[in-house]
């Protein structure tokens, strides 16, 4: 016969296995449909045909852009000359080795050293709730605060396409 302790650790466990995981920033992932944290948006243009979508949940009135990204699965890379002001790649997209080619422009290999050009750069973009549009954020990921009911963007955009994220199918 098992004992009482035994079939507490049990039960713990399988209700904990119900549950999403929570980081040690207090962030943890939701349903998208019913998000009450921030949506997290991933637009990667020219450059891949997949997406991110995700719903990041946390306690309190704000998180860090750079956790609720990080959380997501999204990784960024900032530049050289700005730091995370200016995202160069996301998910190791552009590719350091590969060049990007835009209608009218020269072939371009990002290197993260400056400023992306205006025809190949990636878009940091916000919204404070569902039913608003979205806006270009006016600080970096490594500043700027989001919070809960909010959308975080990110999308690649090239040439005269201004790619904005989107949330749905």
């Amino acid at each position: 016969m098992k004992s009482l302790a035994t079939l507490l650790s049990t039960a713990t466990l399988v209700a904990l296995a119900g549950c999403d995981p929570v980081d040690s920033n207090g962030l943890s992932k939701g349903e998208l449909d019913a998000c009450s944290g921030v949506i997290v948006a991933v637009d990667y243009g020219v450059l891949s045909d997949q997406s991110v979508a995700e719903c990041v949940e946390f306690e309190g009135e704000s998180a860090l852009a750079s956790d609720v990204l990080a959380f997501a699965g999204v990784t960024t890379e900032g530049t050289e000359a700005y730091g995370d002001l200016v995202v160069c790649r996301v998910n190791e997209l552009p590719s350091a080795t590969v060049e990007i080619v835009v209608a009218g422009e020269e072939p371009y290999l990002e290197t993260c050293a400056d400023m992306p050009p205006a025809f190949a750069y990636w878009a940091l973009w916000q919204k404070p709730d569902q039913e608003s549009p979205w806006d270009y954020a006016m600080e970096g990921v490594g500043t700027l605060m989001v919070t809960p009911g909010s959308s975080l963007g990110l999308a690649f955009s090239s040439g005269d396409d201004i790619v904005i994220p989107s949330t749905g199918p």
